[in-house]
């Protein structure tokens, strides 16, 4: 049943796809003057409009618990650079951010990670810069695996994310020619991450334990031929994404509400669930199946049959199991997505969705916080952003809950091991090692030093282990 994150790696797209380290110092051969090229093919392209929405500014305390947590943080905004910006001087003594291409494709073949080229004009990229809170894309071109993608749109995605120097990018492919069956790709910034690898472990273990889940795995990025960072690649859950886990014709909502209500509570009407998820698939149903769900979720007077009859309940419990193994409390009223399988079991499960804050990352901070209550996301245990109807009525019934605590313990044993994951860490820390240490440089975030950082995650495993094995103790 076990897989481990070098399988879904090697297999994450193609067969090409496992060439990725092969291809990498072909690609870079030829890739100076292709991107010269490129570069100059930009003249004049203007921007598109993505979205309608704009993402608002961040709370200043989230802001203030970035910077407290860097390792200088009145260095930051210095390293904030535009990445048109050429670099004068490519030797290993280069100032942050101005790694030049000749250093960035001396490196990059060395490297045991897949390679993506994106080529911006320099207004695009200055617009890109200037207006980090809009949707409002930008043109460019990406390359992967030698293949040129053209008429790219991309943006920085996020809400807090936006506010770090290194930020997320969302591209945007032409519908004529998806990457790989992909619409958009997502590149995380693991920016606050002190491991880099947290997210895409966090997807890896709701994957083992029969939760369907974005697959993921980490990536070089290159922008005009200069090193831009390490990156998370994330799969978005769309039809790409439902014909994979055999869900074709379901209905994905995603729950990005800003106000934090996407929490599977009754919002009366329908337009009132426009507001608060989006709907990416299936787009002519309407938001009518989630509203009705939500209504009769409230007025359930036996939860144990309505959580039967209206909900896949392994993959619920899978997810909230993983849910408080990783300690996924950003997850109650927003990040997620909740699902409607209308086309073959006529039920509802949730997907996990922007996993940065997991595996001991706290909303005060630290990284190493292990000890958040198993019923964390109820009425009773709030999170920092409040609570979740959905796990909160299923948590009062104490047959469901038992089955929940059963199959927590199970995990424990089985998936949440040092025997499992350590050596899927080790692999990970050797295959980003080269990266992180150019991306820390670039970038300078909480540590400079990514073994700090590994060690860190593999204590709050052990330390998460010993916490809920005592709980479940309790509880029995």
């Amino acid at each position: 049943m076990v897989q481990d994150i070098a399988m879904t790696r090697r297999r994450f797209r193609t067969p090409r796809a496992r060439e990725a380290n092969r291809a990498n110092a072909a690609v870079h051969a030829g890739s100076a003057a292709l991107l010269l090229l490129l570069a100059a093919a930009f003249s004049g392209c203007g921007s598109q409009e993505d979205s309608a929405k704009v993402t608002p500014q961040p709370p200043a305390r989230n802001r203030q618990a970035a910077l407290s947590n860097s390792a200088n943080s009145k260095s930051v905004p210095a390293v904030q650079q535009r990445l048109s910006e050429p670099a004068s001087d490519p030797s290993a003594n280069a100032p942050s951010g101005t790694l030049g291409p000749a250093h960035a494709q001396d490196k990059s073949q060395n490297s045991k990670l897949p390679l993506y080229e994106l080529v911006m004009d320099p207004k695009s990229l200055a617009n890109l810069e200037r207006t980090a809170y809009s949707n409002n894309t930008q043109p460019g071109k990406f390359i992967a695996d030698g293949e040129v993608y053209d008429r790219v749109q991309v943006r920085y995605r996020g809400a807090w994310a936006r506010s770090w120097p290194k930020k997320p990018l969302k591209i945007i492919f032409d519908k004529e020619k998806p990457f790989d069956g992909q619409s958009r790709l997502n590149l995380n910034s693991g920016w606050r991450d002190p491991a880099f690898v947290r997210e895409h472990l966090a997807y890896h273990l709701y994957a083992v334990c029969g939760v369907p889940a974005s697959r993921s795995r980490m990536v070089r990025v290159h922008v005009n031929g200069q090193f831009r960072g390490l990156y998370i690649e994330v799969e978005q859950p769309e039809k790409a994404f439902a014909a994979r886990l055999h869900l074709k014709g379901a209905t994905i909502y995603k729950a990005s509400s800003r106000s934090n209500q996407a929490d599977e509570r009754d919002l009366g009407d329908e337009a009132a669930y426009r507001v608060h998820y989006e709907q990416e698939t299936q787009k002519d149903t309407g938001y009518a199946e989630l509203q009705r769900f939500c209504h009769d979720l409230a007025r359930a007077t036996n939860v144990a049959d309505f959580f039967r009859g209206r909900v896949d309940l392994e993959k619920y419990i899978n997810y909230l199991a993983v849910s408080v193994l990783i300690q996924n409390w950003d997850a109650y009223n927003k990040n997620h997505f909740i699902v409607y399988d209308g086309k073959g079991s006529k039920k509802w499960f949730v997907v996990p969705w922007d996993l940065d804050r997991t595996l001991g990352d706290h909303w005060n901070g630290p990284f190493d916080e292990a000890r958040l209550p198993i019923a964390m996301g109820t009425q009773q245990v709030r999170g920092i952003t409040g609570w979740n109807r959905m796990f909160d009525r299923f948590y009062s019934d104490l047959e469901l809950r038992s089955r929940l605590l059963r199959r927590l313990g199970e995990l424990i044993e089985k998936e949440f091991t040092k025997e499992k994951l350590f050596p899927i860490i080790d692999r990970l820390e050797s295959e980003i090692a080269t990266e992180a240490a150019l991306d820390r440089r670039r970038w300078p975030g909480p540590t400079p030093d990514l073994r700090t950082g590994i060690a860190q995650l593999k204590r709050y495993i052990e330390r998460r282990r010993a916490y809920l094995l005592d709980e479940l103790g309790k509880a029995r």
